[in-house]
């Protein structure tokens, strides 16, 4: 016999085959055991979900002579009949190739005839969307009231290319996409039927690559174990013959994408050119880990979405570390736009590096919000370590201080000890600057406050304690005065009394300002009476912001979205 592809060979037979869809099966099953059928069935849904096989399946159960709970026999004259495709009962139809009004006007000479042998006469018609207009006019009075004994089973993967007129006259059943836990499982009863040893991570991986598609699934381990025939099916094997690389060459990208090293990601993606991989694939796989790790710190390291195996997740844990969400989408998105603007481009390859080089040189991109924010984080990092400012932000803050006074951004940095030394034009600070004592860590400043202001949500609802953090969103507002640049100001509009001496929830904020901004901050908590008298409290942010953007400082004030 010849061989037979794995999707073929493992075609469902009855209902309780088909997976993934259970919602559909059931609605499906109990429609034949009453016998409440519809004359019109639309079924929707992307490409391996089931849609055709459901229809084949509905088609041999409504004609069945020995129903099983819903499910055909299988062994009846009928049954076999339609299996074998020699069923004058059963026509199938691909509008892709027979979409014109004459196809139809022969269906409607056909159907007035009813079925030799059965119950129904039952018409197939797949791509249903590729039909032309004049085939769907001509179709609609027969779908609308056709004889008793015919039934239309349509599917489509663009339910949106039909007429409204047709979507009316049809049960329509929207098929989702398989959960990758139900492919593996699926492909690893296929591989011990087929006696195939195969790794874990390996069959996971082919079920997510597959994208929720069975039918995909299947095929992409028939093609892997063709190659390998004979041998246990590794990840190393599956990354071989479908052309991808492993997670950990995109780490060491996401690595040289952070550190700003143009020349080391070019460099790996040319190695993995030269390898055989192709653009497109490279770039999706490189997103596609971008987007896994994001998840996976949104969701703190429990996103069940990822079904990932615990060697993949340790390696996410690791990246993960000192990296930002916000420097994550930034990086999405324009991998995102640039896997679109491939599918047209005659030089793939040179759109890719220049892509490439914009995730190492966020300075280059002026218009986005994001690559701002990326900027002004990388500058906070170099002034941490010891870094450099630009001579054009370092004269600013020093008008700032000149209108101004102490507590600015300059006179902030000066105080704390940090070295401010400009890129190029100009000297190195003073000896009496550089012999100078640096003061207490833990300096508020404007542009640091903005942070903290913006940001105050999400800060404190990583409190311990949901209460306290409840109150800390809806009832409490950050301030702070010049006269004490090291203490964070929380005025409470009510629970006053509460919070007045309580040491844990103090100590607990100002560990997380600590950890999210660098900064050991004495935080103190003030009634809003208290608040209300003192005039510097109430003025200081709009004049000390307001101030700096006058002198050419730009500094974000980043807000979130609840």
């Amino acid at each position: 016999m010849n061989y037979q592809a794995l999707y073929r060979k493992y075609r469902p037979a009855v209902f309780d085959d088909i997976k993934g869809q259970d919602v559909i099966v059931t609605t499906l099953r109990n429609q034949i055991r009453t016998g409440r059928i519809a004359h019109a069935y639309l079924f929707c849904g992307s490409r391996g979900t089931g849609k055709t096989t459901a229809a084949k399946i509905f088609a041999r159960a409504v004609n069945c002579e020995d129903l099983r709970d819903g499910n055909p026999c299988g062994e009846c004259p009928s049954c076999r009949a339609i299996r074998e495709g020699r069923s004058m009962n059963v026509i199938e139809m691909d509008a892709a190739s027979r979409n014109g009004v004459d196809d139809f006007r022969q269906i409607i000479d056909e159907i007035e005839y009813p079925p030799t042998s059965g119950k129904y006469k039952v018409y197939i018609i797949d791509e249903v969307h590729m039909l032309s207009g004049a085939a769907f006019n001509a179709f609609l009075k027969t779908l609308e009231e056709p004889p008793s004994y015919a039934m239309f089973l349509l599917a489509t993967t663009d339910p949106q290319k039909l007429p409204v007129t047709i979507l009316s006259r049809c049960q329509r059943y929207d098929f989702r996409r398989i959960k990758t836990d139900v492919i593996a499982d699926h492909l690893k009863e296929v591989l011990e039927k087929e006696k195939i040893e195969a790794e874990e991570e390996a069959v996971r991986y082919i079920a997510r690559r597959a994208e929720g598609g069975m039918r995909d699934a299947l095929s992409l381990a028939d093609q892997c174990i063709s190659f390998f025939l004979g041998e246990k099916l590794t990840y190393e094997h599956v990354l071989e013959v479908l052309g991808t690389v492993d997670t950990e060459v995109y780490s060491r990208m996401l690595h040289n994408a952070v550190m700003g090293d143009a020349s080391g990601l070019l460099a790996m993606f040319s190695s993995l050119i030269m390898d055989g991989r192709e653009v497109r694939q490279i770039i999706s796989d490189f997103t596609w880990y971008l987007r896994d790790l994001l998840l996976f710190m949104a969701s703190g390291g429990s996103s069940e979405s990822l079904t990932l195996v615990e060697e993949s997740r340790d390696a996410l844990l690791r990246d993960s570390e000192g990296m930002s969400e916000e420097r994550l989408m930034y990086y999405i998105r324009i991998l995102s736009e640039l896997s679109g603007s491939l599918r047209n481009a005659s030089n793939r390859r040179i759109l890719a590096e220049l892509a490439l080089i914009r995730l190492c040189r966020p300075e280059t991109d002026a218009r986005d919000y994001s690559a701002l924010n990326i900027r002004i984080e990388q500058l906070e990092k170099q002034i941490r370590e010891g870094g450099f400012i630009r001579p054009s932000a370092e004269s600013a803050l020093n008008g700032a201080a000149a209108d101004e006074g102490a507590g600015t951004v300059s006179g902030a940095i000066r105080d704390a000890g940090f070295r401010a030394e400009a890129i190029s034009g100009s000297g190195p600070i003073t000896d009496a600057e550089e012999e100078a004592d640096p003061a207490e860590p833990g300096i508020v400043t404007p542009e640091l406050f903005q942070r903290i202001k913006g940001q105050w949500t999400m800060t404190v609802s990583r409190l311990s304690d949901p209460g306290v953090a409840a109150v800390m969103r809806g009832y409490a507002v950050p301030v702070f005065r010049p006269e004490e640049p090291g203490v964070l100001y929380v005025v409470l509009h009510t629970f006053w009394e509460a919070y007045r001496s309580n040491e844990k929830a103090r100590s607990e904020l100002e560990k997380l300002l600590e950890e999210k901004y660098g900064s050991r901050l004495t935080v103190r908590f003030l009634n809003d009476t208290e608040a209300l008298e003192d005039r510097s409290l109430r003025q200081i942010t709009e004049s000390k912001v307001e101030a700096l953007l006058r002198q050419g400082v730009d500094f974000p004030v980043e807000m979130e979205v609840e």
